[in-house]
C-alpha cells in the first residue's frame, strides 16, 4: 500500500486518539473490576497500536521525492 503523507498523518492522528482512549480505559477500569483477560486484551491492543504508530511516524520522517 502506498499512502500519501497526508493520509499517513490522518492515520497517525487516529492512532494517537485510539491509544489515548485505550490508555484512559485501562486507567479508569483497573479499579472497577475489569477482568484480567480484558486488561490483557487492551494492553496487547495498545502495544500493537503503539508499534503501528511508530512505523507510520518513521515513514513520515523519510523525505519523499516530488514527481513533476
Amino acid at each position: 500500500m502506498n499512502l500519501s503523507p497526508k493520509a499517513m498523518r490522518f492515520m497517525v492522528e487516529a492512532l494517537e486518539f485510539r491509544i489515548a482512549a485505550y490508555q484512559n480505559q485501562l486507567d479508569t477500569e483497573m479499579g472497577e473490576g475489569i477482568s484480567d483477560d480484558q486488561i490483557s486484551d487492551l494492553t496487547n491492543d495498545l502495544l500493537f497500536l503503539e508499534s503501528l504508530l511508530q512505523e507510520l511516524q518513521k515513514a513520515l520522517d523519510v523525505p519523499v521525492a516530488k514527481v513533476f
